[in-house]
């Protein structure tokens, strides 16, 4: 009995002696190993300082090591320490049982170069064909305790595009991961950003239940570490901004798209520039997501709050400072939007897809400054939307929703507009009621001007519209409202513009406090090709204004305070030898409003009775002549005049001069 324990403390002793030499001898002999044939192992030039191995504690310590790029010479990756233990008593029951783990000071810089990496030739190394690959399912556990890296440097540079994100202080603890078994796991994460921010990510998972939860929060965050990617997308020069986002997750593991998701993000202090020219400036913009369930197809969003939004619009013949934003698109889009329509198919809807299913408790919009810049005018136009403020609750795709909005115009204007309707078939119902009030008409000159060829001096505007849409049918109802309106001459440097006679029909229009009201109907169907709101708005004005001027006897009578006058008519006795003092104050009327407009003809037709004799015939001429010489001596242009005898009248039919005016085209 003694012998054999004899033996048995020999065999322990040569054992723990063979460990301990191996322990000893194992470092320096793995050191070098790697040191003369990293190539033979990873494909690149490798160096390590230190080697530890302890095979009673089942303790690895690496330090020092540095894997070099394809060159030899340039670092690729390395790290300042490596400290693992492994229970090595478990390997014998296929289970790995690593119970720490520790990565400091790790550094690697991934460079791209279209689409190779730096690292590529390190995955071609372990490469291996398909055949070779063992595709049975591993019956070993992975037990992972108390991982950590701390204080990881990782940059990453794509060469070609220049862009660049830097990680300086990297940090991941794991307290607890298993691969193949029941236990529960959970991790975190902690990065700062070369360029400002800190995130921090806490993710946990039970493998009983197949259950996770995961949280992150990204605080600080600046827009300029993203900026090279930003740009890939939009052609700006400067993006700033900073991002504040907690979002949190939970759900099965094997379910991702139930997981129930919630966030809140808010991005402040936006600036977007090109060429040194504003984009869009922000103050804050915050989002709060109670729920987004994509297998359900939910959105549940709390808020939206915008404040401080100040963007520009501008124009220029061909293109505008948005589509200038746009990349050129490559030659495979260019080929796909050069196919014929009817080789491009719509991707299917996915069998059984839920349909979308949105609210937005609160939508607000507030500070809000907007300016629309047409460069393609005669005269550019500018034309600034200021203190722009939008209110909304319960606004969902289905069924009624109702909005608000009020704005500050130029010269101390007012715009209020009430939106009634459905989101999802907006053709099917929409209700808008808009009012401008205080608009000073000059700041719309430049739109007169292109559309006219005269400008604006003096006037202010006011709009009530109403607009509904109903199965695709819009009636619109606008009333305008414009005090003293003035315009100026017509200018011979607009071409295209058209031939309205508008400074006659604002006079006539006018009635004696200086006002103009009129009633402009807008309808028509929204599936038609040629519908286009503004056009119809625009003709219908037009029409009503070559009416006016065009007629303006009625009309007239409104302007000179003689409701009841009928003015088509300037009766005149046969027997009768001039003119009387009403007639002729009738005539200077008339010629200041033909004066008003160089489109215009006044046209004046003498109907008398048949001439008996000719000493009647030649009274009837001199008085065309008087009437003439009267209208050209109060500034009316003889081309723009015309004075005739027409048919002889009969019976009771009243004798005199039928006013009627025409436009002249010809000129």
């Amino acid at each position: 009995m003694k012998k054999a324990y004899k033996i048995l403390l020999w065999i322990v002793g040569i054992v723990v002696a063979v460990l301990l030499v191996v322990s000893l001898v194992a470092g320096p002999v793995a050191k070098g190993y790697v040191n003369r044939h990293g190539e033979q192992l990873v494909g690149r030039r490798v160096e390590v300082g230190h080697v530890g191995v302890n095979l009673f504690s089942g303790r690895l310590s690496v330090r020092d090591l540095a894997v070099y790029e394809d060159d030899a010479r340039t670092l690729f990756a390395g790290f300042d320490t490596l400290d693992l233990r492994l229970h090595l008593l478990q390997l014998p029951f296929r289970t790995v049982n690593l119970r720490h783990l520790t990565l400091s000071g790790l550094s690697a810089t991934v460079l791209q170069d279209g689409d190779r990496f730096n690292f590529q030739s390190i995955l071609d190394h372990f490469a291996s064909d398909d055949a070779d690959k063992d595709t049975t399912p591993s019956r070993w556990t992975l037990k992972f305790y108390n991982v950590h890296l701390a204080h990881a440097n990782l940059r990453y540079n794509d060469l070609r595009s220049h862009k660049e994100l830097s990680l300086p202080d990297v940090n991941l603890r794991v307290p607890g991961f298993v691969l193949g078994g029941d236990e529960a796991t959970e991790g975190g994460l902690n990065i700062n950003f070369d360029q400002g921010g800190h995130l921090s990510a806490d993710a946990n998972y039970d493998a009983a239940s197949n259950q996770y939860s995961a949280t992150i929060d990204l605080s600080g965050f600046s827009l300029r570490n993203v900026e090279g990617y930003v740009k890939d997308l939009v052609a700006v020069d400067r993006v700033e901004g900073l991002l504040d986002l907690h979002l949190s997750a939970s759900g099965s593991h094997t379910e991702l798209l139930k997981s129930r998701i919630g966030a809140t993000a808010t991005l402040s202090d936006v600036d977007l520039r090109h060429e040194e020219s504003p984009l869009a400036s922000l103050d804050k913009l915050v989002v709060k997501v109670n729920n987004i369930n994509l297998d359900q197809n939910i959105y549940d969003i709390a808020e939206v709050s915008l404040d401080g939004l100040s963007a520009q619009y501008e124009q220029w013949d061909g293109y505008s400072n948005l589509s200038r934003l746009t990349q050129p698109a490559d030659t495979t889009r260019q080929a796909d939007a050069a196919a014929p329509a009817d080789t491009v198919k719509p991707a299917a809807s996915p069998a059984g897809k839920s349909p979308m299913q949105l609210h937005v408790g609160t939508l607000r919009v507030e500070n809000c400054a907007l300016t629309y810049i047409d460069h393609t005018l005669p005269d550019p136009f500018r034309f600034p939307i200021t203190n722009l403020k939008v209110t909304a609750n319960d606004l969902t795709l289905g069924g009624d929703n109702q909005a608000m909005l009020r704005a500050s115009l130029p010269g101390g204007g007012h715009l209020a507009v009430r939106w009634q309707g459905n989101l999802d078939n907006w053709k099917q119902h929409q209700d808008l009621f808009l009012t401008i009030k205080g608009l000073d008409l000059k700041q719309l000159s430049p739109l007169t001007v292109a559309y006219t060829g005269q400008p604006v001096e003096d006037g202010v505007f006011g709009l009530t519209s109403h607009n509904t849409i109903q199965s695709s049918l819009l009636d619109g109802q606008n009333t305008i409202d414009i005090y003293n309106p003035v315009v100026g001459s017509r200018r011979k440097d607009v071409a295209d513009a058209k031939r309205l006679p508008l400074k006659t029909a604002l006079y006539v229009l006018k009635d004696k406090d200086n006002k103009i009201q009129l009633d402009v109907p807008v309808k028509g169907n929204i599936d038609s090709p040629e519908f286009n709101y503004m056009k119809l708005l625009w003709k219908t004005l037009g029409n009503l204004i070559v009416k006016v001027a065009t007629s303006p006897a009625r009309a007239l009578g409104n302007a000179l305070g003689m409701k009841d006058a009928d003015l088509d008519f300037i009766a005149i006795d046969p027997a009768q030898h001039g003119l009387t003092s009403e007639q002729y104050h009738t005539l200077g009327q008339l010629a200041t409003i033909a004066s008003t407009d160089s489109l215009l003809r006044l046209r004046l037709e003498l109907r008398m009775p048949e001439a008996t004799n000719d000493t009647m015939a030649r009274a009837y001429e001199r008085r065309n002549e008087l009437v003439r010489h009267y209208l050209l001596e109060q500034g009316l242009d003889e081309a723009h005049l015309e004075v005739t005898t027409g048919d002889p009248v009969s019976g009771k039919e009243r004798t005199g001069y039928a006013v009627s005016s025409e436009m002249i085209l010809d000129e």
